[in-house]
């Protein structure tokens, strides 16, 4: 027995030993199910959206032409639902119990939703050959709405679950019936909602940004000592860049010199990439928002330590944007303001007490222009492979 299945090159469904294998399940849980008989191929039909299972089984006693509903992604599924009923004939009056089971095979399934509904509905309708008028009426037996089986968002760990189903036929409920003019249906519609993300990245360029931005940049800092009113020395910090804007996946090589001119030692000297995220949100009872800060660590490299009285040059640096970075985002971009803004700094902390901070800008591509784009990319090679070689053109400390 299967609920659903592909479509083959054919136009028939697939048998059911290529369907996942859930005869056994069957099998094992009950005795008497209800089988699926599909007569006209084109039942079969292929769903991307919305991300629903859903499986529906009729309660009559004649083959039931019932729609294959199959979500296709281009993952394999992460739930799949199937109906089992301890009994193949229910009389009016008695009660229906039925499982509903839910095969799950990813560990970070959230159901959001499991709801059944168990409906009955008798329809009759033709078309007066004489007169061409249409004739047709919808009489609703049953209708238990949207049934809660489990709670909302609720973590489904892999394996097979099952969830029992109780519904009362009323007395008066006529019989299935199944005619060309007219038919009588019960049917159990089981739902599972899930959330299937997917990524945006914004769409940001070099060309949108200042020209000064891609040129060499040297950012400096001076920190006096003093101790009781008294001067203990400066120490100035130089940081070197060969530019400000950087796409995703590139390589941040900045050049540091320290010039230490108090008499203590300077520990722990560690420059850091970090991604700085401001959250704005608005007070749910009054009209006042307020702002968070949170800062999260991408790569550090240690330095070590610059004694009294000296200076220490390093020019050996790299610091890797990530590829699935997302790409900075202001606060006022267009016409709206953005309740999330992402920026990126290079940050040079020491002991005791020395920081100081350096803004990057992150795109997600390079050049609009596919050949200046090239271009570049060619030339930043180039650059990279001199410096490496002991060839590059000093940017710093001049």
């Amino acid at each position: 027995m299967f609920v659903g299945g592909r479509k083959s090159r054919s136009g028939a469904p697939d048998p059911p030993a290529q369907q996942g294998g859930l005869a056994a399940v069957f099998k094992q849980l009950a005795t008497n199910v209800i089988p699926i008989v599909v007569k006209d191929p084109k039942a079969v039909k292929l769903f991307v959206t919305p991300p629903h299972r859903i499986a529906s089984m009729a309660l009559s006693d004649g083959p039931a032409h019932v729609p294959i509903l199959w979500h296709r992604l281009l993952r394999m599924p992460t739930a799949q639902l199937n109906l089992v009923l301890n009994d193949r004939r229910i009389m009016a009056g008695e009660t229906l119990r039925a499982k509903l089971l839910v095969d799950s095979a990813d560990p970070e399934t959230i159901i959001h939703s499991l709801t059944a509904e168990v409906v009955g509905v008798g329809r009759t309708g033709w078309v007066n050959i004489h007169t061409d008028k249409i004739f047709e009426t919808e009489r609703e037996y049953l209708n238990t709405g949207h049934l809660l089986l489990c709670p909302r968002n609720s973590p489904l760990p892999p394996g097979r679950h099952q969830f029992p189903i109780q519904v009362h036929i009323p007395e008066g409920a006529p019989s299935s019936y199944e005619s060309q003019f007219g038919v009588i249906r019960y049917q159990i519609k089981a739902c599972c909602v899930e959330a299937f993300p997917f990524v945006v990245l914004c769409r940001s360029f070099f060309d949108e940004l200042p020209v000064n931005h891609m040129s060499p940049v040297d950012y400096a800092d001076e920190i006096d000592f003093t101790c009781c009113s008294l001067p203990f020395g400066t120490i100035t910090i130089k940081v070197s860049l060969p530019r400000t804007a950087y796409t995703m996946g590139e390589v941040v090589e900045p050049m540091l010199r320290i010039k230490n001119r108090s008499r203590k030692g300077l520990k722990d000297c560690t420059i850091t990439l970090m991604m700085k995220t401001q959250f704005e949100a608005m007070s749910r009872y009054e009209h006042v928002n307020e702002k968070k800060l949170a800062e999260q660590i991408i790569e550090s490299v240690i330095l070590g330590s610059v004694a009294g009285k000296s200076t220490e040059e390093f020019d050996n640096i790299s610091l890797r944007i990530p590829d699935g970075a997302p790409p900075t985002q202001n606060y006022t971009d267009g016409v709206q303001t953005n309740i999330i803004t992402i920026h990126y700094i290079l940050k040079v902390t020491a002991t005791p007490g020395i920081e100081c901070e350096m803004g990057l800008i992150v795109t997600s591509s390079g050049y609009r222009d596919p050949q200046k784009n090239a271009s570049f990319l060619f030339h930043t090679k180039r650059n990279r492979k001199d410096q490496m070689n002991g060839n590059g053109i000093e940017y710093a400390f001049n």
